[in-house]
């Protein structure tokens, strides 16, 4: 009968805790709204998740914040330099496709 019992406290303790991580994840899931949780679900959706302040705010904006915050952001300064070198490209880019859109001027 000791055996029995020996084994008993393990499982229930082990029950316990799976139904304690149970009751917090629903706790969680009702303090949240409904927004919250559906960008926390689909990581890259139009609201961003995690550790991003702003519900607005673009990875972009999130890395140039915290360029110089070590273990915020992997290698902020490339990561910023990256960004204005495609800033850069992308303004060239514009300025391209409008010198075609417009017509060359006759003389």
């Amino acid at each position: 009968m000791s055996a029995s019992w020996t084994l008993l406290i393990p499982v229930a303790a082990l029950a316990l805790i799976v139904l304690g991580g149970m009751a917090v994840l629903r706790l969680q899931r009702t303090s949240l709204g409904p927004d919250e949780v559906r960008s926390a679900r689909a990581p890259g959706s139009a609201a961003p998740a995690g550790s991003q302040d702003a519900v607005r705010e673009s990875r972009e904006e999130f890395v140039r914040r915290h360029w110089q915050r070590p273990g915020v952001v992997a290698n902020g300064a490339t990561l910023v330099d990256l960004y204005d070198r495609i800033r850069a490209l992308e303004e060239r880019v514009a300025r391209a496709e409008q010198q075609a859109a417009s017509p060359p001027p006759h003389d």
